[in-house]
């Protein structure tokens, strides 16, 4: 009986060996999977536009054009600023009215301590008193002689205060300067807008030929 087991054993075992055998046979075992190589790339960055190149034969012109403009323009302008300003100084000494005058000399007159923006008061003031101005002496003993009067103006134009200042060192000259001040009174009035009730006026009376 035992024997008749391992028999039936040993036939199944073979048919299952051989089962296997056949299944094998018909299914063939799928083929290895080939390894893919892979070489190295080097990554090359593209080439950008070509860079322009620089002519240096061609800025060499544009450099000396601009270097030489510069140079040639202050030039003109400050020959045109030196002719307008010496037409303008001469237009000013044409324009200036000299002071009046005795005899060839000049007469000047200084305020006292007042702001006095009035050019065209003193200009009448000046040419009143000189057109009374008439010295006894000749020219010849009047030359170089100097002599001052003060006196003050109130706001009607009345003069007051009278006093030679500075003697010139001829009696008759002196004397003729205070007579020439006192017939001009009264002188114009001060201008409205002259804020002091009273000017004080420092007159130089000069003697020449």
């Amino acid at each position: 009986m035992a024997v008749r087991n391992a028999y039936i054993l040993s036939g199944v075992l073979h048919l299952a060996v051989i089962g296997l055998i056949l299944i094998s046979a018909r299914f063939p075992a799928s083929m290895p999977k080939q390894l893919l190589r892979y070489r190295p790339v080097k990554l090359v960055a593209v080439p950008g536009k070509p860079e322009p190149t620089l002519v240096k034969a061609a800025e060499q012109p544009k450099q000396a054009k601009t270097e030489a403009k510069p140079k040639a323009k202050p030039v003109q302008k400050s020959i045109a600023k030196k002719t307008l300003t010496g037409k303008a100084e001469q237009k000013a000494e044409k324009n200036t009215p000299s002071e009046p005058t005795v005899g060839g000399g000049s007469n000047q007159l200084r305020l006292e301590g007042a702001d006095f923006p009035y050019p065209y008061y003193l200009s009448n003031i000046q040419i009143k008193i000189l057109t009374n101005f008439k010295p006894i002496i000749s020219s010849k003993e009047a030359k170089g002689l100097k002599a001052v009067v003060y006196f003050q103006i109130d706001r009607r134009g009345r003069i007051s205060d009278v006093k030679l200042e500075g003697k010139s060192g001829h009696f008759l000259f002196d004397q003729e300067a205070q007579r020439a001040v006192l017939r001009s009174n009264p002188l114009p009035a001060l201008p409205p807008a002259f804020a002091t009730d009273r000017l004080g006026v420092h007159f130089e009376f000069v003697g020449s030929d």
